[in-house]
């Protein structure tokens, strides 16, 4: 039960630690960061810019999400149509989102330039790409992050706004958009509420019920969290949890056409692999809604994605229907894009076939 929820995107817990790529360092005691809330964001040096236009400076009237990520950060690549769902939908206002990340072994430019080239059209915000440490330094280094994704957010005044996960910035954007965020103030009342719902979550397992009446109440206090999908979603998992199937069902029929229509493959996602989870629903209350949002994630990614075609057997696993679990999990074997997914797929299959 404890993988779904985490799993799930409205956790900061859904992060990739980069302490692998830092073993060999030697230890040293914590230092205060020397980029945070308030301070001047640095000039965006990267070699390459890749589906899209270079960023050669922070202009006035508009506001930047600067996302660190890298190939091997699943949860970093799992949550970019959220981030390209957020450009869509403020553009006009002046966001402007970049994707930022430093090659190096593990992160190879041609496995960058590979993804972009498949992602970056539909996700629509331009790559920076450096393979030099300079921008990793300006920005994660010098704020003190460990983990990927990283996202900055940086003001019309071209100062940083907020550091954190790209999940949060449900509860920034629209504030530093309008001139009424608050700095340090805002951005620790949005870590507050992170954390306030990773403690939910952490009750969730032994009293589900106490978990979603805490969730209830974070909606009380945030009555702005009604409209957004990603907490709408945690309230399924939890109702689902807490076995009020019929209530997760009728909300889960209303958002599903209106995250096909905003093609927010993330959340869809969510809402298959809750109604899927054969620990969350044992005894496979409303399937079918797990095969619904399957197909809608198809529809937006198309035939040829991978990961759509293993969410489509997954879910009619879950259904039931062995032929049509292998079917699509054979597909997207075929069309896996690394080792790693390759490997991930074939167990997939193997579990599909027995």
């Amino acid at each position: 039960m404890r993988t779904l929820l985490a799993a799930l995107l409205l956790s900061s817990l859904m992060a990739c630690s980069r302490a692998d790529d830092k073993k060999d360092a030697p230890a040293r005691e914590p230092e205060k960061p020397a980029l945070g809330v308030g301070d001047p964001a640095p000039a965006l040096k990267a070699g390459k810019w890749l589906n899209g236009p270079e960023v050669k400076g922070f202009e006035a009237d508009k506001v930047y999400v600067v996302d660190f990520w890298a190939i091997w950060c699943g949860p970093c690549i799992q949550l970019m149509p959220h981030l390209s769902e957020l450009r869509e939908e403020y553009k006009d206002q002046g966001l402007v989102v970049v994707a930022a990340t430093t090659t190096d072994q593990r992160n190879p430019l041609t496995a960058v330039q590979s993804f972009v080239e498949k992602r970056g059209p539909k996700l629509g915000f331009p790559f920076a790409v450096a393979e030099t440490n300079d921008l990793d330094k300006a920005y994660m280094e010098a704020a003190k992050r460990d983990t990927l994704p990283s996202t900055f957010v940086i003001d019309k005044a071209g100062k940083i706004a907020f550091i954190g996960h790209p999940m949060q910035l449900d509860d920034v954007i629209p504030k530093v958009l309008d001139g009424t965020w608050k700095g340090k103030a805002d951005a620790e009342a949005v870590l507050k509420l992170t954390d306030d719902l990773e403690a939910a979550f952490a009750k969730s397992d032994k009293d589900p019920a106490g978990a979603l009446a805490d969730l209830a109440a974070i909606e009380t206090k945030f009555p702005h969290k009604q409209k957004q999908p990603t907490f709408q979603v945690t309230k399924v998992v939890l109702m689902a949890q807490a076995k009020k199937f019929d209530e997760a069902r009728a909300l889960t029929e209303a958002m599903l056409p209106k995250l096909a229509e905003k093609k927010n493959t993330t959340l869809l996602n969510n809402l298959r692999a809750v109604w899927a989870d054969k620990d969350l629903n044992p005894e496979k209350k409303h399937v079918a809604l797990a095969v619904q949002a399957a197909e809608a994630v198809l529809k937006v990614e198309g035939e040829k994605h991978p990961m759509a075609l293993l969410g489509a057997a997954d879910a009619h696993h879950a259904a039931g229907d062995k032929a049509k679990a292998v079917e699509f999990a054979e597909k997207s074997l075929k069309l896996a894009e690394n080792d790693d997914q390759k490997k991930f797929i074939q167990q997939q299959l193997e579990k599909y076939k027995k």
